[in-house]
This record gives C-alpha cells, structure tokens and sequence, in this order.
C-alpha cells in the first residue's frame, strides 16, 4: 500500500533544492562586487523564487489528488523555506568564515568610501557611526549575518508562501 507522505516530511525533503536554490542567490550577492555579472544572477534568481516556492507546492497538491487544503499547501511552503534556509545558512556561513571572511569590512568600507565623497552625505552621522563600528570592531561576525539573514528569510518565506498557496491549488 503506497502512504501518502505527511506534509512535514515533504517540507523536509522540498527544503534541500529549496536551501540549494537559496543558497546560490547567497553565494552570487557574496561575490557580485568581484564579478558584477552575477549581480544578475541574483535578480534573475530573486524573481524567479515565487515561481519555485509555488511549483513545489503545487507539486505536492498534485500529488494529493488536488486535495490539499490552503493551510496545508502554506505550510508546506514555510517548511520547505525554513529547512532551506537552514541549508542556506551553513553554506552562507562556510563562505563567509572561510573564503571571504573580511566580507563585512570591505562592504563597510567600500559604503563609507562612495558615501563620503558626495557632499550631501559630508559629516553625516550614519557614516561616523560605520566608521566607529570599524574602529571598534563592532561589525557583525559571519554567525550573526547569517543569524539576521535566516530570520528575513524566513519572515518573508512565510509571507510569500501564503501568497503563492492561493495559486498552487488553481486547476489548470
């Protein structure tokens, strides 16, 4: 007897392409200031993530026989993206920690540098306190960019999946 597999485990199994799709915007946005083509790479990604949340539950709705209730279809989209997100965050973190850990100092920097050469922003308090967090050593260390990245993704995970629900039980 074949048994239909429970939401949660479809989330599970749908969070490692999720994760691996997340994780190649991550990596592109990483290494865009050294290869401005993949600037690209993480518009046409960002655009395209709506379609993948909505085609993964529209997967499993087909699946179930076009039986799946909104509520289910959107929590499979929230699982899918938090276990993908999680998948995201350790890679985003190896890259980070490991192949560009003076990240957050050169994105800084770089931000203060073109910000300080238009006179609009000459003595502008938000570029003192960025040059303060430099000075200080008070920039966010890779574990806490993917801590405040895992959050916004999930946050609006959860809200574009309960868009995208809504689509994926249209019949075609």
């Amino acid at each position: 007897m074949d048994q239909r597999k429970s939401v949660f485990q479809r989330g599970a199994e749908f969070g490692l392409p999720m994760g691996l799709y997340m994780a190649t915007i991550s990596i592109c946005s990483i290494f865009a200031d050294r290869m401005p083509a993949l600037s690209w790479v993480v518009i046409l990604l960002l655009v395209g993530w709506p379609w993948f949340v909505w085609r993964v539950q529209r997967r499993y709705y087909v699946e179930d026989d076009y039986s799946s209730e909104y509520a289910t279809l959107w929590m499979l989209g929230i699982l899918a993206i938090i276990y993908g997100a999680l998948i995201t965050g350790l890679i985003t973190w190896g890259v980070l920690h490991w192949l560009r850990p003076a990240y957050v100092y050169e994105q800084t920097q770089a931000f203060i540098d073109i910000y300080s050469t238009m006179p609009e922003f000459k003595g502008n308090e938000m570029l003192q306190v960025m040059q303060r967090a430099i000075d200080s050593g008070a920039l966010p260390t890779p574990f806490e960019m993917v801590t405040s990245m895992f959050w916004l993704v999930t946050f609006s995970g959860c809200v574009l999946s309960a868009i995208t629900a809504a689509f994926a039980k249209l019949r075609n």
